[in-house]
């Protein structure tokens, strides 16, 4: 572990450098990605698998109840395939447009990875600190290091089981981090630190604020600093609590309550448009866009942003449970399903998934404007997607790769028919 006073001193002048490059950003505007990424395909993909997606599409957003969604489909063998389908309020006839921004929730974690990373390769910090160090005022953390945190196995309650379900009938409250990661420790653990994975936001609420302390910047200025700028994401932003409206063009989102009944008011979905990213954190509370998420889920699936030293420990994954098979892992933030890796994302309003194949550069994001459904739903969606284009006819002169999935496009039509809400009587 790095000493306070080696830690304050790297912190300041990590500051300065971040000065400097806000202050160059601002006067240059946009930034290119600065980061070697697997390749994208030129045209689009045959008119049978793009049939296909859209109508996989289509039927999901039906069974999500989802007035609108946004996804893509890249195959480099064969094209790419990108759809903004329905409209942004049920009912309404704004249609729905591929640049809209939206919450990516629990995707957000995989960067929160990224960061602490990048302040391994700095020095700053290492993957073994005990969080206490960092959070001595905060209770209930002894034993457990940024890694653990960062892959899921720190052994913490998730504070969005116990005060989550309160998130979607007031998304406009700003909460206080310590008050969510205070519940999540206080609820019960799910083993001791370092032995099973187990989901849980608490997790990344609490590595977001031991890397501020660490680093002396902001959740946002680092994210900006060791993602965003370095992939050019430049429609991506961490918003400030306080701030609920998105900049346009931004994709409203819905979320079906439950009556008192414990039946969901479906007919009068809460519209979760303005909200506070102070409910999520570092859990949940980055804003992207389609394009944004295309080039960050690839540069997670081939680890592009860590330095090569870091690579082989960022994925030495974690079975996701003990009953679960075994192409089902977990990685530094995110998962491994098979071959492809990603994350599926849940916040009030939206649901979103993305997944990328390092070895053959198959990629699919995909977001629903309605998040009743839950994080689950967006991922088994994009599981299909990526089923449907791995079978995708090569262009001239390129040859079909093994992709290898071990799940196929009717298993996971099953799933998501399993977990429809708000389905129509009869």
């Amino acid at each position: 572990m790095r000493t306070h006073t080696a830690r304050g001193r790297r912190a300041a002048l990590l500051t300065v450098a971040a000065a400097v490059v806000l202050g160059l950003s601002a006067c240059a505007g946009a930034t290119a990605s600065t980061v070697a990424l697997p390749e994208q395909p030129d045209g689009d993909l045959p008119s049978a698998s793009a049939e296909a997606l859209d109508t996989a599409l289509a039927e999901a957003m039906a069974l999500a109840a989802a007035p609108g969604a946004i996804a893509g489909v890249w195959a480099p063998w064969s094209g790419q395939w990108v759809s903004a389908a329905g409209v942004t309020a049920p009912g309404g006839s704004e249609k729905m447009s591929t640049d809209m921004r939206f919450r990516v929730g629990d995707n957000t974690q995989p960067m929160t990875c990224d960061v602490l990373y990048g302040l391994v390769g700095d020095g700053t910090v290492e993957l073994g600190d005990a969080v206490s160090d960092y959070l001595p005022s905060i209770r209930g953390l002894d034993g457990i290091t940024l890694g653990q945190l960062c892959h899921g196995t720190a052994g913490l309650g998730d504070f969005s089981k116990t005060i989550g379900p309160l998130f979607p009938a007031n998304p406009t409250r700003q909460w206080s981090t310590v008050e969510l990661v205070s519940d999540g420790i206080a609820s019960k653990r799910t083993g001791e630190p370092g032995v099973a994975y187990a989901p849980s936001d608490t997790n990344y609420a609490v590595l977001g604020m031991a890397l501020e302390e660490a680093s002396g910047s902001t959740a946002k200025e680092l994210y900006g600093r060791y993602v965003f700028d370095r992939l050019g994401m430049n429609d991506s932003l961490f918003p400030e609590p306080s701030t609920l409206e998105i900049a346009q063009p931004f994709a409203p989102g819905w979320h079906a309550l439950k009556a008192a009944d414990g039946s969901l008011a479906c007919d009068t979905p809460k519209d979760q448009t303005l909200l506070s990213s102070s409910l999520a954190f570092t859990a949940g509370g980055v804003v992207s866009t389609l394009d944004d998420m295309n080039a960050y889920v690839r540069s997670f699936a081939t680890s592009a942003l860590l330095d090569d030293d870091l690579k082989d420990d960022a994925w030495k994954t974690v079975s996701l449970s003990t009953d679960a098979p075994n192409w089902q892992q977990f990685g530094p933030g995110g998962l491994q399903m098979g071959p492809l890796r990603g994350q599926a994302g849940y916040i009030p309003g939206h649901i979103s998934a993305m997944l990328s194949d390092p070895a053959t550069g198959l990629t699919v994001v995909v977001m629903l404007n309605n998040s009743t459904a839950g994080a689950g739903f967006a991922q088994n969606l994009a599981m299909k997607l990526a089923s449907i284009a791995a079978k995708a006819t090569p262009a001239k002169g390129k040859e079909l790769p093994v992709v290898g999935l071990p799940w196929s496009e009717a298993q996971m039509t099953e799933k998501l028919v399993a977990g429809a809400v708000c389905q129509p009587e009869g």
